[in-house]
């Protein structure tokens, strides 16, 4: 017991990996149980045993994000359409095997080459480059750092490859910086807007449960790597709906509440609070 246990705090909300962005009012889990009590005539209305026969959980999540590839993933039957535009990109070329200590740093976030690894942005020296490079790569595209995860990361050789994962100008801005290698410049280039819309079908007869991913809240004020008061999700799916209206003094938000399945595969697991590792 203790008064450090009392906590407040908004949370980062990222579904199947990917980070859905700010949101506005607070998100919300509600956790419900029905049960049916048991009686007989013996005991007249007093119950002699009561058994759980549904236990669900919903979670509301107000996005304040209203993006194009926002609305598609709270929206089954969206599709986005997509023309033109290129994807930002970048390289860091390594001239030789990385020593210990040696660092790259990827918009703003700082990894570590190190022989026996300890931190969550710690890198794996292996025998050789290319062991070095896989094992960089797999860190990279596996990172839930908000920063780090609007790129994807890929290896040829020596050269490591940053793709900005939006034909986007914003992508212009992912800075690139390394201790000892060379980078193609201080952040990714290229970048060109594409023209897009989403179009939205009636949804008849859409799958939900083919549509569920992970569903996890992480409270903003933990570090990335501090999993220990995450809220996860198993299986969660939103039939999807909009409620917003344009005006001057109020932001356009993506109400959206997610339910909950049973992880089949998982003995059933509906929800988990804490490390997922543990």
């Amino acid at each position: 017991m203790g008064t450090e246990n009392v906590k407040l705090g908004v949370c980062d909300v990222t579904l199947g990996g990917v980070n859905l962005g700010y949101t506005k009012g607070g998100v919300s889990v509600e956790v419900t149980t029905d049960t049916h009590k048991v009686t007989v005539d013996q005991f007249g209305e007093s119950e002699v045993n009561e058994y759980i026969m549904k236990r669900s959980v919903k979670v509301s999540v107000p996005m304040a994000e209203t993006t194009l590839e926002n609305l598609v993933k709270i929206m089954p039957g969206a599709t986005l359409v997509e023309t033109g535009g290129t994807n930002a990109t970048g390289t860091i070329t390594f001239a030789d095997q990385p020593t210990e200590a040696d660092t790259i740093t990827i918009n703003g976030v700082v990894f570590t080459f190190k022989a026996s690894p300890a931190l969550t942005n710690d890198v794996q020296i292996g025998v050789d480059l290319a062991t070095t490079l896989g094992t960089l790569v797999t860190d990279l595209n596996a990172s839930v750092d908000v920063l780090v995860m609007p790129a994807t990361y890929s290896e040829n050789g020596t050269i490591l490859t940053i793709t900005y994962d939006l034909k986007s100008v914003a992508g212009d801005s992912f800075t690139l910086a390394a201790s000892s290698d060379t980078v193609s410049a201080g952040t990714l280039a290229g970048g060109v807007n594409s023209q897009k819309r989403v179009d939205v079908t009636n949804g008849i007869g859409a799958d939900l449960l083919s549509t569920s991913q992970l569903l996890s809240l992480h409270p903003s004020d933990n570090a990335p790597s501090d999993v220990s008061e995450d809220f996860t999700v198993f299986k969660a799916a939103t039939a999807g709906a909009l409620n917003f209206a344009y005006k001057v003094d109020e932001e356009r938000v993506y109400n959206v509440e997610f339910t909950g399945y049973p992880d089949t595969s998982a003995g059933n697991k509906l929800f988990a609070i804490g490390d997922l590792g543990a």
